[in-house]
């Protein structure tokens, strides 16, 4: 039976004593796993094995600590939380972390498998401190990935195409090629305007595009809807024959903040269309040129009705 963050939850209150008390769970899984409290407040992680564990760096959201002990020659790994805040998340972190390596053929793999998504959510947890991208994040991400979709399969070059998502990294718009940038916004089918959240977004020299993904949630049975999973999924199918596309893609999909949780296969999206407007001189955008230099930053909204004119066909 799958391990889930609700019966991980359930299991954490059934715990009367929160001094050094620790309960197994998932007696059938290939590794011994402990859940507790280290102390009064702070949740526990606890992996004993026969396998001797390499140290693993502790970061602001987790104590992590390594053990051998006399009783047995055993070894113990433990996963502390510190942040409060993050209960939530380290529930499903504790899930997740069981549930990917279930199915290893041998400890030392299932260790392996254990340590890897343990390094992938800290870094996560650094980065973002829900860990779990809110639904507003969650609709973005497949918008830009609808539309790098879109792209790789009329591309002579995946991987230049793949290069060109820079977004993740940081960069002011989310997409640059030689030709042309765009960046991409995921709105509502009845929305009537999109919030432009900085300067930088359409502050170019060169010509681009906004481009507007119509995506709304949808029912599990709608044809054409997918999770944010799903639309991984197929593009890394996509990408299967192109090992070093495939890695940056993952590469990209880490600096987003995304890891492949099961809690992004439940809800699906349906994209019932999408929009795109040529942004050149004439377009209605507020550039740095034309702000005071005491102003560092600000959003904006556009109408999307009233540019029409520079609609594409």
């Amino acid at each position: 039976m799958r391990t889930t963050p609700e019966i991980l939850q359930k299991q954490w209150s059934s715990i009367s004593y929160k001094e050094g008390g620790f309960l197994q769970v998932d007696t059938q899984h290939p590794l011994e796993w402990h859940i507790g409290y280290q102390s009064i407040s702070q949740k526990t992680l606890l992996l004993i094995c026969n396998t001797d564990v390499e140290v693993i760096d502790s970061s602001k959201s987790m104590l992590v600590t390594r053990r051998k002990r006399e009783t047995d020659n055993r070894y113990t790994l433990s996963f502390e939380l510190l942040r409060n805040e993050q209960e939530d998340v380290f529930v499903i972190l504790c899930s997740d972390i069981i549930e990917h390596s279930r199915l290893a053929k041998d400890e030392k793999v299932a260790l392996d498998l254990v340590i890897n998504r343990f390094k992938q959510w800290s870094r996560l947890l650094e980065s973002q401190k829900k860990g779990v991208m809110d639904e507003k994040r969650r609709k973005g991400l497949i918008g830009e990935l609808l539309f790098l979709w879109e792209r790789i399969k009329t591309s002579s070059s995946v991987l230049d195409t793949i290069q060109g998502w820079v977004g993740a990294e940081g960069l002011d718009q989310d997409f640059i090629y030689e030709d042309c940038w765009y960046e991409v916004k995921s709105i509502g089918l009845s929305a009537t305007s999109v919030t432009i959240s900085s300067l930088e977004q359409l502050d170019s020299a060169t010509q681009g595009e906004l481009v507007v993904m119509r995506i709304d949630k949808a029912a599990p049975d709608k044809a054409g809807a997918l999770s944010l999973n799903d639309v991984v999924y197929e593009i890394s199918l996509t990408l299967a024959n192109s090992s070093n596309a495939l890695d940056l893609f993952r590469s990209k999909l880490s600096a987003y903040g995304y890891i492949d949780l099961k809690e992004y296969s439940q809800q699906k999206y349906y994209c019932s269309g999408s929009q795109r407007y040529e942004v050149n001189n004439t377009f209605p955008r507020i550039m740095r040129s034309n702000i005071p230099p005491q102003v560092e930053s600000l959003h904006y909204e556009l109408s999307l009705p009233a540019l029409s004119d520079w609609l594409k066909g």
